[in-house]
């Protein structure tokens, strides 16, 4: 596969099924994507009841590959066990993340893709987000505080050699840190946000799960 997109999963099932929808809608073809429930019920429940299959004909058609999985055990500590299942098996040239309460523009995957095809020496690169709460892009920059998951995209060699099992909060930010200690080539890209946060810690979406 041309890349692989990673989404740790608990509770949230209709923002859930959002998310998985931003994927199916992208103009981008040759991708897989890998939905990891923390034993989550809600999850089983789509897994039981054949709504994740549907969707995952609806990407094979289109040559792509969407994978639904339940942990058996509920690990906590932000998805880090559902990334670290997820990256483990991942086949795409790169990856990339998305948390179940975002979503992302059609041309997502078109533009994260494009930049790493361009750019053959980069082993990380970092966008910019949009954040809905805020109306307005989150400009990331390689600081504490300044970048998450949602503005990362990795070769996939350099992240299943670099990416550690970190329950504790602002691991994505650890996880910059020893990439850019391990003297790997990393890059800005200014492409327009295509990655969209509906949520922040301190403004959280209301009239959905």
């Amino acid at each position: 596969m041309k890349l692989t997109c990673i989404c740790p999963c608990y509770k949230r099932p209709a923002r859930t099924i959002r998310a998985i929808e931003s994927v199916l809608a992208q103009d981008f073809q040759g991708w897989e994507a890998l939905f990891i429930g923390d034993k989550c019920p809600e999850f089983q429940k789509r897994i039981d009841d054949g709504t994740f299959a549907k969707y995952s004909e609806q990407a094979a058609a289109q040559g792509n590959s969407l994978i639904f999985k339940n942990l058996d055990v509920h690990h906590g500590g932000w998805g880090h066990v559902g990334r670290k299942e997820g990256i483990d098996v991942a086949t795409g040239k790169y990856i990339c993340f998305l948390d179940n309460d975002d979503v992302f523009k059609p041309n997502h995957f078109t533009n994260y893709y494009s930049f790493m095809e361009s750019h053959p020496d980069v082993d990380m690169a970092y966008f910019n987000a949009r954040t809905e709460p805020w109306k307005k892009d989150r400009q990331s920059v390689l600081s504490r505080g300044g970048i998450g998951n949602a503005e990362l995209m990795f070769k996939s060699d350099v992240l299943k050699k670099e990416y550690q099992l970190d329950e504790q909060y602002e691991h994505d930010w650890r996880l910059v840190e020893r990439v850019m200690k391990g003297g790997y080539k990393i890059m800005k890209s200014n492409s327009a946000p295509t990655y969209i946060i509906m949520s922040i810690p301190n403004y959280r979406e209301t009239h959905i799960d």
